[in-house]
């Protein structure tokens, strides 16, 4: 269990962005008060994040997903790995989606360097946008190889910094050392947005307001909770 106890050792550090994390928490539940919706970026082993987030029992249904399935891996890595370098990318990726002033929009980015993400959080600051970006720590000070030289954590409205090795890879053999293993990736980026979403239901709850959270569709009473929450957001979530 050494990458579980590694991991574990890595999450408690996360103590240390509770600030952010409540910020996070706030502008979310500002957002859906006011009608606006969560965006969140997938591209590349991103396209997992809003995926897991998306249309699922305990989920908000104001989650739009945004992925791209032309950087999946598993479709073809020399595609993926052409476009996720093709700076503009990202504009284009994001060029018809309704975003709209009450929104926000969550971007994960390990590096703080990829195209992708730098290209989409420019375009939405631009349009005013608030966003929320998700970084390693480590990465988070390195120059992009974007046009404007930027970070991402330089970029985004709220930047929460996570631990971990630049390179993602938790561990090393013990007798070959050069050789990595255990990939952090998207593990730890999920883990945050689910934290926060988890406590922006709370909060929610706490006003007063029934959280727009799908139910387990276990009963007629559940899938017409559920079927009301797709009909509430159907002109605004993909899927919808």
């Amino acid at each position: 269990m050494r990458y579980l106890k590694s991991l574990i050792s890595l999450l408690e550090e996360l103590d240390k962005e509770s600030n952010n994390f409540q910020k996070a928490v706030d502008k979310t539940v500002e957002a859906i008060k006011n009608g606006g919706i969560i965006h969140i970026l997938g591209y590349g082993p991103y396209n997992v994040i809003p995926m897991e987030l998306f249309f699922k029992p305990g989920a908000l249904a104001c989650v739009n997903p945004i992925l791209d399935l032309s950087t999946l891996y598993c479709e073809s890595i020399y595609k993926a790995n052409y476009l996720e370098k093709n700076e503009g990318y990202g504009k284009n990726l994001i060029a018809n989606i309704n975003v709209k002033e009450n929104d926000i929009f969550y971007i994960a980015s390990y590096s703080g360097r990829d195209l992708v993400a730098i290209d989409v959080c420019l375009e939405l600051k631009k349009k005013g946008i608030f966003t929320i970006g998700i970084i390693n720590k480590e990465n988070s000070t390195k120059t992009s190889k974007h046009s404007s030289k930027k970070n991402l954590r330089e970029l985004v409205d709220l930047a929460i910094l996570v631990p971990g090795p630049s390179d993602e890879l938790l561990l090393a053999l013990e007798e070959n050392r050069d050789i990595k293993v255990g990939p952090l990736g998207v593990l730890i980026p999920l883990l945050v947005i689910n934290d926060i979403f988890t406590e922006v239901i709370y909060k929610i709850e706490n006003m007063g307001i029934i959280p727009p959270v799908f139910r387990v569709p276990i009963n007629n009473k559940n899938q017409e909770i559920n079927q009301k929450l797709i009909e509430v957001y159907r002109e605004r979530v993909r899927g919808f």
